[in-house]
């Protein structure tokens, strides 16, 4: 059984949130992550797992129809596969069965 990295965790998550809105596909990912852990990602730390997850097969991209502006462009879109939701659903309760029964923490030691 190979365990998804947290990397890997929080893109399948940004994917799953945004394929249905504005679409997934690298700038809004990477947006998306850094609005949700306050941190500054590099494009190269969004596309090395972004890669490895195609190739996994918990993730597909597509293009999407050119951009309506002269000479527009075609976006790589990502969306999850079947495979991908399922491993979610796994990491999510490997997560919530780490965290049972855990004591209290407190914010400041």
């Amino acid at each position: 059984m190979r365990l998804l990295s947290r990397k890997e965790e929080m893109i399948l998550l940004a994917i799953w949130k945004l394929q249905n809105d504005e679409g997934a596909y690298g700038v809004t990912i990477r947006s998306y992550i850094e609005k949700m852990t306050g941190i500054k990602w590099l494009f190269g730390a969004i596309y090395g797992p972004l890669g490895r997850l195609v190739d996994y097969g918990y993730v597909e991209s597509y293009e999407s129809d050119p951009l309506p502006e002269r000479g527009g462009r075609r976006k790589i879109l990502y969306r999850l596969t079947s495979k991908g939701k399922t491993e979610l659903l796994t990491v999510n309760k490997l997560n919530k069965a780490l965290w049972q029964d855990v004591p209290p923490l407190r914010e400041k030691l």
